[in-house]
């Protein structure tokens, strides 16, 4: 027996290896014929083992020598996208490579050309709806379908996205917007002039979209703390529009909506069997919100059924699912004959209401912490919505009049350039047709990709591809490119592009109309990337459907925070707020500049789960601050350069014919290539003068010198010069005041009197001198202090090492989460019984031998025999007469006392009048409990009352094992003796584990208490 399941795991592992090596061979000659770089990896970056784990195998893998994995370790990384960015293919010089597997092969590509080519051809580079199966839990959706299916999904649901609902959410976001910011400003019957710190701007702006998504995905209106619904609004509406759950449920549907939104990755790992009986809280927390969220959705179809079938007009506003119920139930029903089960419409209800909630928010969120990077853009986005809107009133603007506008303003561009730096999702998945290969054309050639290959879309590297967009030195950390700097005013450099792609005609391209927004992504008086280099929307037939929806929400949104208010970074964390008001300009600048560093930080730290956000608790702290009470108004150097170098650039019609600043033209026209300045040659024209302008400023007592200066002096007026220009590059928080400082004619004037005398001595010669630098040019032997203190660098850094591996293996979190996971009453239940399972095992599953182990010599061992557990025995009363007899004394009996004797319900109904204060999820934080949280409240804290149980488990194992009570022979008297006999010190032991747990349970609801 034994020798033949040894047999069978042999042959499995031989298959395994064998399909492992002959796959890998298999797809690296399919990635050879490509003539594509590709990369050779152990595992597919993608497998959901490795995506679960792989936090354990890379510090692992890491001690091996770095020449085994430093070529492809960074794309099993995860989010390796984003940390990345466009360095992995800068360092490979190329636009696409292919990473290969033994169980497939992908292409990963940044190039526009391409990415033009795959989004437009749908047939032939379908989406990979393998990625999105898990989305389908609610019902399929347009999301999760392909083929024939997804055109129907597509058409039916498309009718929802036009002009007139665009406008509708328009008026929306305003309304929602101005109730957000009246919250943060006048609740309790506060009034200030700023907010406290905010630590949940993420949340907040969640609900915020929550409430939008509300409307536009249901037609109801949600409230903000001390808001109420409209006397005319529908009665049916009113309980799901209302704060309080309202009969037969235990949550409001808001805060359904956002609870099944926030443990949505839990809905979608766990199944739902395993998750109703989960004795965790986050698992019940999760099924609570999917139980009370599926209960809303099929009331709320029954009620739009009935409505349709009514024949009630339809309510003005936006509802994508009533229209959806209206397109099948209503008269005439689709008239293409396209139509959706039940189960579809509430399926894509879920999927628009996700799409749109996590993926708005999370571009807002983004853009005001932004913006509170980079005052200066903030105020040039007040100045175009004080062009645009002045002081009306928000509720009065006219989506019509104002959108484009607002699309082409400075609003537009913060917009657009979030979205550049952080789109919702970093990399789309495309796969090549099953049916057969592809002809492409990549980096300019023609190129033959393999039928199922996979292939990702790497939007977060394309949209910061510099051949694609036009880019100058950074201001900000003085690389190569500005790329990953957040400056809105690139998109109005119209005249810069670099791109070198160029859009390929393709007879192929799937030209249907499948509804939805046709136009641009961005405006057309703004910058126009190329096609398939700006993809946070998607692009061709594919593309989000809600896009237009999504724009303006986040304008709206943006146009009503920024007419009235400002938000500045919270620096608490280095000043209070009376230190601050005693700083100076320059102090309040330095930290400030130390907020903006951690901020930016804490930015780069976003990954993706469903969408790119701040996950696991990170947040940015900030404040939001009415107009005219900024503490951090003064421009930074480098931000007031980047305003100038603009204003110059875009008004060189006017500039360009004046003398005085040729020279400036002069050297933009020959920089880059790109008609802007040259950083490398001429520097911005603040650190600048041009030579006209530096002659006019220079002393006459100066001007006239022409004494020749000698290559000591030169020195000293070259160190001169550069200390001028290193001041000008303080840190980002230092004061820019470029009118009182000297032009660099004037410095350099100044620093040529000062050397006359300064190295007058300088050039004397003396024995001394010449001593002294020829000591200093001589190699001298390492002290015993140097060796020392290179001794104690190593140790350093080796512990520096250690430390750093030990806390990416993530063994700390490990341990901490089974800590918890262990400090609970219900676990030492389950040690105790483990224990008494222990010991039972050899009497119930006897060992028995299996095989010899032969003695090593080599090793100095003996024989060993090796036995096994007889499994054969499950098969007889022998096992199972003891076996029910002890799970009826030890488990069954105390669970079922304990379920109905239960002695937390008392305790937890007389708690919940002392609750009050509590945070209702996906909604502010409110002074008055709930119907919800009291209902929440009034469960016990257990399930099974573990002290109960522990009582009947004792006098249960009393009765039956030491007093023999046999119950007139239902318990075998055999099976009795067994079980003594094999338990640690027989019924006593059982009775002392009863007492260890039974007494843990009174402590623990002691420490309750």
């Amino acid at each position: 027996m034994v020798s033949s399941v040894l047999l069978a795991l042999g042959a499995a592992a031989s298959w395994a290896a064998y399909t492992y090596v002959s796959g890998l061979r298999s797809n690296i000659l399919k990635a050879r014929r490509t003539n594509i770089p590709y990369i050779v990896v152990p595992v597919h970056p993608f497998n959901r083992l490795w995506q679960l784990t792989f936090w354990i195998w890379i510090p692992l893998i890491k001690m091996l020598p770095k020449s085994m994995w430093e070529d492809w370790m960074f794309i099993m990384q995860g989010d390796w996208a984003y940390k990345s960015l466009q360095d992995d293919f800068d360092k490979r010089g190329r636009q696409s490579f292919i990473i290969v597997s033994p169980r497939g092969m992908t292409l990963f590509t940044n190039d526009p050309e391409a990415i033009h080519q795959i989004t437009q051809r749908r047939e032939a580079f379908p989406k990979d709806t393998t990625s999105y199966t898990i989305l389908s839990m609610f019902g399929e959706n347009v999301l999760t379908t392909e083929g024939a299916v997804w055109r129907m999904h597509r058409k039916v649901t498309s009718a929802s996205f036009n002009e007139k609902n665009a406008a509708h959410t328009f008026a929306e976001a305003i309304n929602q917007t101005q109730g957000m910011m009246n919250w943060y400003f006048y609740k309790e019957g506060a009034i200030s002039t700023s907010t406290p710190t905010i630590k949940t701007l993420e949340h907040d702006t969640m609900t915020l979209a929550l409430n939008i998504i509300g409307y536009v995905g249901f037609g109801l209106r949600l409230l903000w703390p001390g808001q109420k619904l409209p006397e005319d609004t529908d009665p049916k509406l009113v309980k799901y529009g209302a704060l309080e759950p309202p009969p037969g449920y235990t949550m409001s549907f808001a805060d359904a909506l956002a609870t099944t939104l926030e443990k949505i990755i839990v809905l979608l790992v766990f199944p739902w069997a395993l998750l109703k009986r989960l004795p965790f809280e986050f698992a019940k927390v999760a099924w609570e919100g999917k139980v009370n969220y599926l209960k809303y959705m099929d009331d709320f179809l029954k009620d739009k059924m009935a409505d349709v079938r009514a024949g009630n007009r339809e309510r003005e506003g936006m509802d994508i699912m009533g229209q959806l119920v209206r397109s099948k139930y209503g008269k005439g029903g689709s008239k293409d004959g396209a139509e959706l089960s039940d189960a579809e419409i509430i399926g894509n209800a879920f999927i628009i209401t996700v799409a749109g909630h996590e993926t708005t928010a999370n571009t807002l969120h983004f853009t005001l912490l932004e913006l509170a990077n980079n005052p200066s853009g903030q105020r040039q986005l007040q100045k175009d919505i004080d062009t645009e809107f002045g002081d009306s009133d928000p509720a009065t603007w006219n989506y019509e009049q104002n959108v484009n506008t607002m699309l082409a303003s400075y609003i537009g561009a913060c917009m657009n350039e979030t979205l550049r730096l952080m789109p919702p999702v970093v990399e789309v998945p495309k796969v090549v047709s099953y049916n057969s290969d592809q002809a492409i054309t990549i980096e300019g050639e023609k190129r033959v990709l393999p039928a199922g290959m996979g292939i990702s879309l790497v939007a977060v590297s394309v949209h910061r591809n510099p051949r694609c967009w036009p880019t100058r030195p950074s201001k900000l950390t003085g690389a190569p490119t500005d790329l990953d700097d957040y400056l809105p005013e690139r998109w109005y450099r119209t005249s810069e592009s670099t791109s070198t792609s160029r859009e390929v005609e393709d007879d192929s391209a799937d030209t249907e109309d499948y509804g939805g927004f046709k136009g641009s992504d961005t405006s057309a008086s703004m910058y126009r990337p190329v096609r398939g280099s700006f993809i946070p929307f998607s692009d061709g037939a594919r593309s989000c459907l809600g896009r237009r929806i999504a724009q303006v929400e986040m304008i709206a949104m943006l146009a009503v925070i920024f007419q009235k208010y400002s938000i500045e970074l919270a620096v608490d964390e280095w000043a209070s707020d009376e230190e601050v008001d005693k700083m100076s300009a320059e102090e309040r600048r330095k930290v400030y500049a130390q907020a903006q560093e951690k901020s930016r930080k804490t930015i780069k730290e976003a990954n993706s789960i469903l969408t790119l956000k701040l996950n696991g608790g990170k947040h940015v702290p900030v404040r939001f601050v009415k107009r005219g009470h900024e503490s951090y108004e003064s421009l930074k150097k480098s931000e007031l350069e980047l305003q100038l170098d603009d204003y110059l650039t875009s008004h060189a019609a006017q500039f360009q014919s004046d003398p005085t600043f040729a020279p400036y033209y002069q050297t933009t026209n020959t920089g880059h290539g790109h008609g802007r300045s040259s950083r490398g040659s001429a520097g911005s024209p603040v650190k600048r003068e041009t030579p006209a302008v530096a002659s006019s400023m220079m002393p006459a007592e100066i001007r006239v010198s022409r004494r020749r200066v000698t290559r000591a002096a030169e020195e000293i007026i070259q160190a001169a010069i550069d200390n001028d220009d290193d001041d000008g590059d303080d840190s980002e928080g230092a004061e820019s005041e470029p009118e009182q400082r000297p032009s660099r004619a004037t410095a350099t004037a100044t620093a040529t009197a000062t050397a006359t005398t300064a190295t007058s001595n300088a050039l004397i010669r003396t024995p001394a001198r010449a001593l002294s630098q020829a000591a200093a040019r001589m190699q001298l032997p390492a002290t015993p202090r140097d060796v020392v203190q290179i001794a104690e660098n190593g140790r350093i850094a080796l512990r520096n090492r250690a430390t750093s591996l030990y806390h990416e293996s993530g063994i700390t979190e490990v341990t901490q989460s089974t800590r918890e996971a262990l400090s609970t009453v219900t676990s030492v239940l389950f040690t105790v019984a483990a224990f008494e399972l222990y010991c039972l095992r050899p009497e119930l599953l006897p060992d028995r031998y299996a095989f010899t182990i032969p003695a090593i010599r080599f090793l100095g061992t003996s024989e060993y025999p090796v036995q096994v557990p007889d499994i054969f025995a499950l098969l007889t009363s022998s096992f199972w007469k003891p076996a029910l007899t002890w799970a009826l004394t030890s488990l069954i009996l105390p669970s079922l006392f304990g379920y109905f004797f239960n002695l937390s319900v008392a305790a937890a109904h007389s708690h919940v009048s002392a609750s009050s204060g509590t945070h209702t999820r996906g909604r502010p934080r409110t002074s008055n409990v709930s119907a919800a949280q009291q209902q929440q409240q009034q469960q016990p804290e257990y399930v099974v009352d573990p002290l109960m149980f522990s009582i009947v488990k004792a006098i249960a194992t009393y009765v039956v094992y030491a007093q023999g009570v046999t119950f007139g022979g239902l318990i075998d008297p055999v099976a009795i003796s067994r079980i003594n006999n094999a338990l640690y010190s027989g019924w006593k032991g059982v009775l002392v584990g009863t007492a260890i747990t039974g007494l843990t349970a009174i402590y623990d609801a002691v420490l309750r208490k």
